[in-house]
């Protein structure tokens, strides 16, 4: 019989699937439960399926897992909902790029920030209104672990819906590369392995906003010796890490922004010349053929679970620290800020260090310096008013989220182009007035 349920949202992506299947069948032994598996795409999910199932025989763990294509059925008495779902991503995201070609074509397009990021954030706000309101029906005590984007801003509108949420996003972890890089010269792997194995070397606390959190303390894991001035000092000498921004931001604030150049666009003003465009999800159709054929190798036994693609996130472990009552460090884990980060307003989603336990996750307090606090509380402006635009369906606080944005320079654009994919989105998002 099962003794706990947790629902798998969008679990036909190819990387957040198996990401969601090794949390739960592969990483704790959770004893007896049940994995429901949902996706609208009954193929990919029925060959997900298949991997869930095989992994929980050959590690003999006592799991039901289940495939689902309504979402009623999968939510119906879960215990934890991780949702990475995103839909219609391809199709919504080439609309706004041509809106944004016709109205404002020199404008950046990136996943959080600007037209596209107020764009994409409406969308996913709107979809998770209508797990909420299926989570409050079919699993009101359940947490809602969010590892869709734009992370911060669906996960703070899925909390004031009143449901318990948790954001993972582990991009941070990036930050340990380029410390270790900054004081030593040496380039880390760029695996998550690679860089997270560097915390054995630095005793790092790492705070702020999703994909704009900075290494605000930095020492020595062996001697305790405070490494920032050898950072600083390092950078003023000239040494680079090949990312001007974060090292620009690095000289004006003291502090390393942590999720570094590529994520950076997404909240500042653009640099002269426009870096080359990239879409938010992984994968072309070709990748996607060969990963179905993976997904049914694995399947049916042919090949390893580990030939997969497994996402640094671990909603997994916070659902083992509340099950097994067993403490676990996160760590990075955005929840909403009830005073973790006390100079931040309360309210808007904040990423610490974390550790979870029976009673559910316990942030870090971290107080943010003086020096990097403006840019952090516009940061928190925009999302605050992107998730009040999109519950209450106003138009005129879209506006002021483009007056706002300092990633949107040409404001008369910006504008025109923000109103356009309201218009253009209505099927999904609904009618702002």
């Amino acid at each position: 019989m099962s003794t706990w349920k947790v629902a798998g949202l969008g679990a036909g992506s190819f990387v957040f699937g198996p990401t969601t299947i090794a949390g739960v069948v592969r990483d704790h032994d959770l004893g007896a439960g049940e994995l429901a598996l949902m996706d609208v795409d009954a193929d990919v999910l029925d060959r997900m399926t298949a991997v869930a199932e095989r992994l929980a025989a050959d590690l003999h763990r006592p799991i039901r897992v289940t495939a689902h294509t309504d979402r009623a059925a999968a939510l119906a008495g879960a215990d934890f909902v991780i949702c990475a779902a995103a839909p219609q991503m391809h199709k919504r995201h080439a609309i706004d790029r041509q809106i944004i070609q016709q109205h404002y074509p020199q404008h950046l397009i990136t996943e959080f920030g600007g037209v596209a990021g107020l764009s994409y954030s409406l969308r996913q706000i709107a979809f998770i209104e209508q797990v909420v309101a299926d989570m409050r029906r079919l699993c009101p005590k359940a947490w809602l672990l969010m590892s869709s984007n734009p992370l911060p801003r669906v996960c703070q509108a899925a909390e004031a819906l009143g449901v318990s949420t948790a954001g993972f996003c582990w991009v941070s972890v990036v930050g340990y590369g380029m410390l270790h890089h900054l004081l030593t010269g040496q380039r880390a792997t760029g695996s998550f392995d690679g860089y997270a194995n560097l915390g054995n070397l630095y005793k790092t606390t790492i705070a702020g906003l999703n994909h704009f959190t900075w290494i605000i303390q930095a020492q020595d894991a062996m001697t305790g010796r405070d490494l920032l001035p050898d950072l600083r000092q390092r950078l003023a000498a000239g040494q680079t890490i090949g990312q001007p921004n974060s090292e620009s931001l690095l000289r004006q604030t003291g502090y390393l922004l942590s999720s570094g150049d590529t994520h950076v666009q997404d909240f500042l003003p653009p640099p002269p010349s426009l870096p080359p465009q990239h879409d938010p999800w992984h994968g072309d159709a070709r990748e996607r053929a060969e990963r179905m054929q993976l997904l049914s190798d694995v399947g049916a036994g042919k090949l390893p679970f580990s030939k997969l693609h497994i996402a640094w996130e671990c909603p997994g472990d916070l659902i083992a620290g509340m099950l097994l009552g067993k403490p676990i460090t996160l760590h990075s884990l955005n929840l909403v800020n009830r005073g973790q980060i006390p100079n931040l307003p309360h309210g808007v989603f904040v990423e610490t260090p974390a550790t979870v336990n029976a009673a559910g996750p316990h942030p870090q307090t971290v107080t943010l310096p003086e020096s990097i606090l403006p840019l952090c509380l516009r940061t928190a402006a925009v999302t605050d008013t992107i998730v009040q635009a999109a519950l209450k369906r106003s138009r005129a606080l879209v506006r002021k989220v483009v007056d706002l944005d300092p990633t949107i320079t040409d404001k008369t654009a910006g504008q025109a182009a923000a109103q356009a994919v309201l218009a253009a989105h209505a099927d999904m998002i609904g009618q702002y007035t």
